[in-house]
């Protein structure tokens, strides 16, 4: 087993936990509103930290499904948040992305809102488990920054002012039909998670991640997902991998090569093999 979490910024909107039996990510979603009500760098951290610690011990009753689990986190941690808040105005409720692998006897149970996920490999397959929902919406911000950045002479980096309100209309759409599913104060986004179980002996290895981290394959593109694994075969870490990840955000510091919102996103990843 190995874990990694590292920050984008001075303080890490990612929180990572690997137990003896159950593995799981947390992406905080930095708010776009000016509002903070926590002691916290931001909201969003509190937002994940908090809900990591309640995951930590909740999701050792194995007699509740994870998504009860999950639900009765957001009712015990949204509830502090407005506490918090002491009346005062909430414009963007924190929200974060979260996948969740937990044994269950002879089975493995998952659970996957937003877009955290995992890779499962077995007999040298490898399936996604990742929802495309959120990364749909990020993409048409991505294109539009492109687009004034030709437009305006600029770096792509330099051009997300442009697209700021966009963002924030389209991070209004969270928990709604044709939006997206994320966890934030609504139950029923996780009737809208990946979920479900299979047997122990039906994977060898997984890969938990938040975004920042698998953009060594989905936006840098470094390596594939099968060249992944083989390097962490070869007897390199986590920690590696992001190296490498973080010299390329390193040159295209402009985000010009590889478009994106922002140079480098909080990067977290587990790796367990069973």
């Amino acid at each position: 087993m190995d874990k990694i979490s590292f920050a984008g910024r001075a303080w890490n909107e990612d929180f990572a936990f690997a137990g003896d039996n159950f593995w799981f990510v947390l992406d905080g979603a930095t708010s776009l509103t000016p509002e903070k009500y926590s002691d916290e760098e931001t909201d969003a951290k509190w937002f994940s930290h908090t809900f990591g610690k309640f995951l930590e011990t909740a999701l050792c009753d194995t007699s509740k499904s994870i998504a009860e689990i999950v639900k009765a986190g957001i009712d015990a941690v949204v509830a502090e948040y407005t506490s918090l808040a002491k009346g005062r105005k909430i414009v963007d409720m924190p929200s974060a992305c979260l996948a969740v692998i937990r044994k269950n006897n002879d089975k493995i149970e998952y659970f996957v809102l937003g877009d955290c996920g995992f890779l499962m490999k077995r007999n040298g397959k490898i399936k996604d488990f990742t929802d495309e929902r959120l990364s749909v919406l990020d993409k048409i911000n991505i294109d539009d920054m492109v687009r004034f950045a030709k437009e305006k002479n600029v770096d792509v980096i330099d051009a997300r002012k442009y697209v700021d309100v966009d963002i924030l209309k389209k991070r209004m759409t969270k928990n709604t039909i044709g939006g997206y599913w994320i966890l934030c104060d609504d139950k029923e986004a996780c009737d809208h998670a990946i979920q479900g179980e299979f047997t122990i002996h039906a994977c060898d290895e997984f890969l938990l991640y938040s975004d920042g981290f698998s953009q060594i394959w989905d936006t840098v593109k470094i390596m594939s997902t099968s060249r992944v694994f083989e390097y962490i075969a070869e007897g390199h870490s986590l920690k590696d991998l992001y190296k490498l990840l973080y010299d390329e955000q390193e040159r295209d510091s402009g985000c010009n090569k590889y478009p994106r919102t922002k140079k480098r996103d909080d990067a977290t990843a587990i790796y367990i093999k069973t």
